[in-house]
């Protein structure tokens, strides 16, 4: 029986969602750029250290970068080309890391690693854990968690699979459209998880402002994967989260600082099962993905597939870009970080480039706590960011540690809701890393 209605218990906001500018447009493919760069670091854990020297000539798929870390994922080339330079920079998202240059030759000649995996169904659990982790797939929603993490539990047996179709952050569709024009392969990377987990429970989750998607997802459960759910949530944010949407879709709690393998759920993104797909039947590492290009500062707003590490400034040329942009910004309005170099690539984790105007861009100036209760009304992760706010600006480090700030989720409700414009989000951020900082003392 299907599932409709969905929602997490605590907290959560309702907001002008501003999808309307590409959620019916469809996906296209980003010329080949000339020169990508590819970060090493682009997932939670470990970054890799190159794998090729300047002068090299690589192919599409190749490893570059990898690490003996279990946290950690290998990263390829996105193009075929020569290695010119192999130094520091900025990712989109700001991350500061090493990376591999290399000029495009334009032939694409693809890595001969680069094939189907024949023999996966007679693969181990361990050995898929290795290849997926070669593979370099990473969470693609925006956390970067590496998937091979997440595929092996021993206590609890993950007896429940969700892909996260939620997509909840303003102007994002990339998913929304991936879900619509890919739901063939989708499905099927939803398939080879349950069969991997041997679970009657493997659920597509889509939010109610889909209704397209919902029916695509319905019809293809209907005709072609009986075996198969479709789970449909209230529109709220943030539904995309992990732990809310494990809550919402099967009631179970992730404990503090768990995750929700922790209560024998496997959830990831749908972009990341697209990947996984991709992987099984193609033999092809993740060196691409779609994101979304959009706000009123961009000419031709887009879904566009990209190569990992292409720079922003080509995502902005081809889409075009208006005079009077105020921010840019890397993936979604809530949770993204301001863009400030545009040579920066984009990575696994770049769900969208953004570019806003003053319609959008709001410089309010801060003003005092007025004690309405607004952020802890709001809040998923029950905590109580002005009280935070009001420890962290006096350096109490112990009094953010007993508010629990670092259980915060950087949604950035707090500060979107305070009538006060306070930077409760910035300052719950910067508590919860201090606190994590004091802990490992």
């Amino acid at each position: 029986m299907a599932k409709t209605n969905l929602t997490f218990s605590v907290g959560g906001v309702h907001f002008d969602e501003h999808k309307e500018l590409t959620e019916g447009v469809a996906i296209e493919v980003l010329p080949s750029p000339k020169l990508v760069r590819i970060p090493m670091s682009q997932h939670i854990g470990a970054p890799c250290k190159p794998t090729v020297a300047v002068g090299d000539h690589v192919l599409r798929g190749q490893i570059v970068g990898n690490s003996d870390a279990f946290i950690s994922a290998a990263v390829h080339s996105s193009v075929s080309g020569e290695v010119i330079a192999i130094e520091k920079g900025y990712a989109a998202n700001g991350m500061y890391t090493d990376m591999v240059v290399i000029e495009n030759d334009g032939k694409d000649d693809l890595d001969p690693s680069v094939k189907p995996v024949e023999n996966y169904k007679d693969m181990s659990i361990d050995e898929i854990v290795s290849l997926v982790k070669n593979a370099g797939i990473v969470g693609m929603g925006g956390a970067g968690f590496p998937l091979h993490a997440k595929l092996k539990s021993d206590d609890p047996v993950l007896d429940i699979v969700i892909l996260n179709g939620a997509e909840c952050e303003p102007f994002l569709t990339c998913d929304h459209r991936l879900m619509l024009e890919q739901a063939d392969e989708l499905f099927a990377s939803l398939k080879l998880f349950q069969d991997l987990y041997q679970t009657d429970e493997a659920y597509l989750a889509i939010e109610q402002n889909k209704p397209d998607a919902i029916e695509k997802a319905n019809e293809m459960v209907k005709t072609e994967y009986p075996t198969l759910k479709v789970a449909t949530m209230q529109t709220k944010y943030p539904q995309g989260d992990s732990k809310r949407q494990s809550e919402a879709i099967c009631g179970r709690i992730v404990p503090q600082n768990g995750v929700t393998n922790d209560v024998g759920v496997f959830l990831t993104n749908v972009q990341t099962s697209k990947a996984y797909y991709d992987l099984i039947a193609k033999g092809m590492p993740s060196i691409e993905r779609i994101l979304t290009v959009s706000g009123s500062g961009i000419e031709n707003p887009k879904n566009l597939l990209v190569r990992i590490g292409t720079p922003v400034q080509d995502i902005l040329d081809y889409c075009g870009v208006k005079d009077n942009v105020v921010e840019y910004i890397c993936g979604g309005p809530m949770t993204g970080k301001s863009i400030f170099d545009f040579n920066s690539p984009v990575t696994k984790t770049t769900s969208g480039i953004l570019a806003f105007t003053d319609v959008e861009i709001d410089d309010m100036e801060e003003g005092p706590c007025i004690q309405c209760g607004r952020c802890v009304d709001h809040c998923p992760a029950n905590i109580n960011p002005t009280r935070i706010n009001a420890s962290i600006l006096r350096n109490r480090i112990d009094k953010c540690q007993e508010y629990h700030a670092d259980q915060c989720m950087e949604c950035g409700i707090c500060s979107f809701v305070c009538p006060a414009k306070r930077y409760l989000s910035e300052s719950t951020k910067l508590a919860k890393r201090e606190v994590r900082a004091n802990a490992r003392k």
